[in-house]
């Protein structure tokens, strides 16, 4: 925009130079900020044409060759100060305003510019600063003002009022405050106007009620409220207000209520409520206080009613009472669970059997049945002799039950021994292999807690999964399948028969079935908030879990389930459900009878004990309670002739 205006300058300043400027009849239209410069007019009428001398074109052209050479220069304020001037000197050259104008923008671009080099340099204070300075010289730029936040605008544009504000609301009648007391009796026109005017209310009556009738009226201390409503319904009229002291006084029919009674329209407003409740509150203004013109918008949560003024009245208390506004409930509940388990092994196993043998026989024989074995011993020096030939015999049989050759175990299991022959021993007593002694403990303790915490409206059912999806085999399929050779061979046309006989095999492909169970924990709670600040829970809870074991490779799974309704109050907590399981096993393995004797305990203990303990608590809050508004302007409704049609 610069080099554009540098040359457009450029070829201006030479016809300046070259002609001097003459004053045209209509003057320029000068910017915005430009304005400023020019020296003020007083108002007129009709605006006074101003003469530029000789003086001031020549002193104009010069600040406008001035201006082009500090363009040239790359001096924009500068510039725009000199051609500001030019403008103020002769405001009928478009020249001028024009170089002002294009020379204004080139300065806004870079004050702009500027500033957004500031911000990204980390300077929002310069960048601010760079802002302000542009929006001083020219407020209205667009250029400037998307930098700064709508609200700068908006804020200086005036206020549409709204709509509701020129419409006019119903009248109502301000009678005079105070008690009265009356005793009258007479015509009933006469005592209805005695009865209004005593609070500073004037009545006109309507062509259809007479005063022909007798009233009597004795009441005390009543306001003007209790007086024309009891008033009313001893003479059968109803009273319309004309003005806030006037009523127009009509017999109580139906026909004059639709002809005469001036009717209200409000918005009620309801979000949170589905199409079946709008629906529902829309049927009950209808059926049960008669208001015919009723409609219900789920999608945008609101209803509108025309109808009289005191049955508006009575249905929006009626709908305060049915709904709480869409109330929230916050929910925190807790899963408490602990897992022990205990298993102890304490005993001794004794032999079952004891026999005696001929131990010097039976050695001599093992010692001559192992010759073999004991000459390469000797060969390899890991046997000599030494001593008397009983000691000798002792060394080899030692030997051979330390080799563990076959037929020395009786060896090996001796517990006593009787009579010698030359050092060794001649019988022998033995007893069965198999004595233990155990004395072993093992204890797990799994403790779990989950915590949940839940938000939902007010008669809104609410859904919470935690957990995991596990796959069940249900069922197994085996579909036929051929060979690779058989394939290829039943492809080329070669019949089945002939596949099979000379050797075309068929195979089984297995085709599992299997379903998901879903495996952890899954609420769904209802609730209810009662007048009294306490919350009615509808709770359907299910844990689901694998159980360790399987039948037929399907795994079994442990399933708690609880359906229970209860009230709490909000901010307590109450214990839905509690378990306590509790499985002991125990085994004794010992000799019969002599095992219960004491200090013949000779026995294995088995005990193990289980225990799960499972406790669920719940904890309702209630974070917001609301209530049904009327936020919409009550706005009187007018009748057009007697056919029921309104107009807005």
């Amino acid at each position: 925009m610069l080099a554009l205006l540098t040359l457009l300058l450029a070829a201006q300043s030479m016809v300046h130079a070259q002609t001097p400027s003459s004053p045209a009849n209509t003057p320029v239209s000068i910017p915005a900020g430009a304005a400023d410069a020019l020296p003020a007019q007083p108002p007129a009428t009709k605006p006074a044409k101003v003469v530029v001398s000789a003086k001031q074109a020549r002193e104009a052209d010069d600040a406008y060759l001035a201006g082009a050479k500090e363009i040239q220069r790359k001096n924009v304020v500068a510039a725009e100060k000199d051609f500001a001037r030019a403008v103020q000197l002769n405001p009928y050259d478009r020249d001028y305003a024009l170089a002002l104008i294009v020379t204004r923008e080139s300065h806004l671009n870079e004050l702009v510019q500027q500033a957004a080099k500031a911000r990204l340099l980390g300077d929002p204070a310069k960048a601010d600063a760079l802002l302000e300075e542009a929006r001083a010289i020219d407020p209205t730029n667009p250029v400037v003002m998307q930098h700064f936040a709508p609200g700068a605008l908006a804020a200086k544009t005036p206020e549409t009022p709204p709509i509701g504000a020129s419409l006019a609301p119903p009248i109502q009648l301000a009678p005079k405050p105070g008690k009265h007391d009356f005793h009258l009796s007479g015509d009933a026109q006469t005592v209805i106007r005695n009865v209004y005017s005593a609070y500073g209310i004037k009545v006109s009556f309507d062509a259809s009620y007479s005063a022909t009738t007798l009233l009597p009226f004795e009441i005390k201390g009543v306001t003007f409220d209790d007086a024309t409503r009891v008033l009313a319904m001893m003479g059968h009229f109803f009273a319309v207000p004309v003005q806030t002291d006037t009523a127009l006084i009509a017999k109580d029919t139906q026909d004059n209520r639709d002809a005469l009674m001036p009717l209200v329209e409000e918005t009620i407003y309801m979000p949170g409520l589905g199409q079946d409740q709008m629906t529902e509150l829309a049927n009950l203004a209808r059926n049960v206080f008669d208001v015919k013109q009723v409609t219900a918008s789920a999608t945008g949560g609101y209803m509108l009613l025309r109808g009289d003024e005191n049955v508006l009245q009575q249905v929006n208390a009626t709908y305060a009472d049915m709904l709480d506004g869409g109330s929230e409930v916050l929910f925190d509940i807790d899963l408490y669970e602990i897992d022990t388990t205990k298993t102890r092994n304490i005993g001794a196993t004794l032999p079952t059997s004891i026999g005696a043998f001929d131990l010097l026989s039976s050695a001599q024989k093992l010692i001559a049945a192992n010759q073999a074995i004991l000459a390469q011993a000797y060969d390899a020096n890991l046997l000599t002799l030494t001593g008397t030939t009983g000691q000798q015999t002792l060394e080899e049989l030692v030997f051979l039950i330390a080799a563990g050759v076959t037929g020395s175990s009786q060896f090996s299991n001796l517990l006593a021994y009787a009579g010698t022959d030359g050092g060794l021993p001649l019988a022998g007593l033995s007893v069965a292999s198999g004595s233990t002694f155990a004395l072993a403990l093992n204890s797990t303790d799994a403790r779990m807690l989950d915590a949940v915490t839940i938000r939902s409206g007010n008669h809104q059912a609410v859904n919470f999964r935690a957990g995991t999806r596990y796959p069940v085999v249900t069922a197994i399929y085996s579909t036929p399948s051929l060979s690779g050779l058989a394939s290829a061979a039943a492809a080329a046309g070669i019949s089945a028969a002939t596949i099979a006989q000379y050797g075309g095999s068929a195979a089984s492909a297995s085709v599992p079935q299997f379903q998901f169970e879903d495996l952890g924990i899954t609420v769904k709670m209802t609730p209810q908030i009662l007048h009294n600040s306490e919350v009615s829970l509808s709770v359907d809870m299910k844990i689901e879990a694998l159980a360790g074991g399987t039948i037929n490779s399907i795994p079994i799974l442990n399933n708690r389930t609880l359906t229970s309704t209860v009230t709490v109050p909000a901010g307590h907590t109450a214990l839905l459900a509690t378990l306590l399981n509790t499985n002991e096993t125990k085994s004794l393995d010992g000799l019969p009878g002599l095992s219960e004797l004491p200090g013949f305990q000779g026995t294995d203990q088995d005990r193990e004990k289980d225990s799960t303990e499972l406790l669920i608590t719940i904890t309702p809050h209630i974070v917001r309670t609301g209530s049904l508004h009327v936020t919409s302007k009550r706005l009187a409704a007018v009748r057009t002739g007697n056919s029921g049609g309104f107009a807005p």
